[in-house]
Order: structure tokens, then sequence, then C-alpha cells
């Protein structure tokens, strides 16, 4: 769980830093359309390339072929937003997944 959590925040650090250093050749008055678009292409790059997906790694994912490519479809949205939006929704999936296993071991 936790090297879930370090990946994803790490990875949208990292393309947050690879953006700002891109749109610094940018004009001022369009850097915010090429800042979604450089970091949403970073972000599913990443994610489909090596295959990696937070739904998968937390195990709340079906085992099929259009379940994969959701999860990296929107794990690389959500790399792609940044790493304080990525934070909060790490945490609110760690909290489903505890009470999921609770559910499961009937507690």
């Amino acid at each position: 769980m936790v090297r879930v959590v370090v990946a994803v925040v790490g990875l949208s650090l990292i393309i947050e830093r690879v953006t700002d250093k891109i749109l610094y050749l940018v004009p001022a008055r369009s850097r915010k359309l090429y800042a979604w678009l450089v970091s949403t292409t970073l972000g599913l790059l990443i994610s489909f390339l090596f295959r990696f997906g937070l739904m998968k790694e937390l195990g709340l994912a079906a085992s099929s072929q259009i379940a994969d490519w959701l999860d990296y479809l929107i794990t690389g949205i959500m790399l792609a937003a940044g790493s304080e939006p990525v934070h909060s929704l790490v945490g609110v999936l760690a909290m489903k997944n505890a009470e999921l296993r609770k559910r499961v071991k009937g507690v």
C-alpha cells in the first residue's frame, strides 16, 4: 500500500516538474492549455507504457482487458492532475480498501 502511494505521488511530482520545464518555453497566455496537454499526455504515457494502474495495485479492479485499460486511463489522468489531488484520492481509496478487507474478514 505504501509503495503504491509513494509511486503515485512521486510520478505526479515528476510530471509536474517536467511540465513546468517544458512550459518555460511557452508564452504566458497559453500556458494553461499547454500545461493540461503536456501533463495529461505524460500521465497517460506512463500509466499505459508501464501498465501501472492504481485500482489494480490496491486490489480494487476486476481482471479483464477493459477494466485494465480503464484503470490505466484513470491512473494517467490522476497522475496528470498533480500531487495534491492524487494524495487525497489515494487516501480515500486506501480507506475503502481497508473497509472492504474488514468486511471480508467479518469484523
